[in-house]
């Protein structure tokens, strides 16, 4: 399903679209998780691996994180394709409200993510996307399953009307990216009632997801080597960061959480310099993958 003017629905647009398939009942996406093979030269690596059913609850989530813009955001994810469910969304990340996906009046505001993202949908193959200010722009192309991909995600703020985001999704090769400015002065001008950032799953409302769909949007694959900044590195620094996390100046003052070998009973912050800021679970934990 597609909007008149040629771009995917946004979450809110397709939870009135398709209020009445969701009566039907739950729809949560059956998936195989094979196996994903060691990342090259990861031996002895650890990842998140969340298995893209929904069926319980395991969000990794930072309560009152880093102010939104500006921030820059480094992981490396093994996506797998979904194939049957009724809405078949992914959640790599989002920084957004821990609640309500419209809590700003009845509409979304001062949140982004990046992700798969079903093409058409709710059930489409999924598409790597850049998610904000209500809208979900994608590649153009299906996502390349059952790979390892380096990813980055950068904002920053140019001026009180007009912000910037930029998604690398197979870096080192940065002509692969999107990019999306949203010039309005109400977007993102005031914090969501529980900010947060989370991964694996989005934010639950009353057993959905913030969006209203069964499963919690869960990603379905494996989640690493997650590197946080709480501000804007170059593409230059972010290769470089990539390369040796706190390799350069300007990643050693802007490090906010480190951990490229996540397991899911050790999620701590392994920056080792200034304050921690370990995440927690919402629910149980993801299964581990061990490469």
């Amino acid at each position: 399903m597609r909007a008149s003017i040629g771009r995917p629905l946004s979450r809110r647009e397709l939870l009135a679209a398709t209020a009445a398939l969701a009566l039907v009942g739950p729809g949560c996406a059956t998936v195989t998780p094979d196996a994903a093979p060691a990342a090259q030269g990861s031996s002895g690596s650890y990842g998140l691996d969340f298995p893209g059913d929904g069926r319980r609850r395991r969000m990794l989530y930072w309560r009152n994180p880093f102010p939104i813009y500006d921030a820059t955001y480094i992981f490396k994810v093994y996506p797998r394709k979904k194939t049957s469910g009724a809405h078949r969304y992914y959640t790599t990340f989002f920084w957004g409200n821990d609640g309500d996906f419209v809590w700003d009046r009845g509409n979304a505001n001062t949140y982004y993510g990046a992700h798969p993202y079903p093409t058409p949908a709710p059930d489409g193959p999924g598409q790597w996307e850049i998610s904000v200010n209500s809208n979900d722009y994608v590649t153009g192309r299906e996502v390349v399953w059952d790979r390892w991909y380096t990813q980055a995600f950068r904002a920053w703020r140019e001026s009180a009307s007009l912000t910037h985001h930029e998604f690398y999704w197979d870096l080192p090769d940065t002509s692969k990216v999107i990019t999306r400015p949203v010039a309005d002065p109400n977007w993102a001008s005031r914090n969501p009632p529980k900010p947060a950032i989370v991964m694996g799953q989005a934010p639950d409302l009353n057993g959905a997801s913030w969006g209203g769909y069964e499963g919690w949007e869960e990603f379905n694959g494996i989640i690493r080597g997650i590197q946080l900044y709480s501000g804007l590195l170059s593409v230059d620094e972010v290769q470089a960061e990539i390369a040796a996390p706190m390799s350069t100046p300007t990643g050693q003052k802007l490090i906010w959480y480190l951990n490229l070998n996540p397991r899911p009973r050790d999620v701590t912050d392994k920056k080792r310099a200034g304050i921690p800021h370990s995440p927690s679970w919402q629910g149980t934990t993801a299964r581990e993958w061990a490469g």
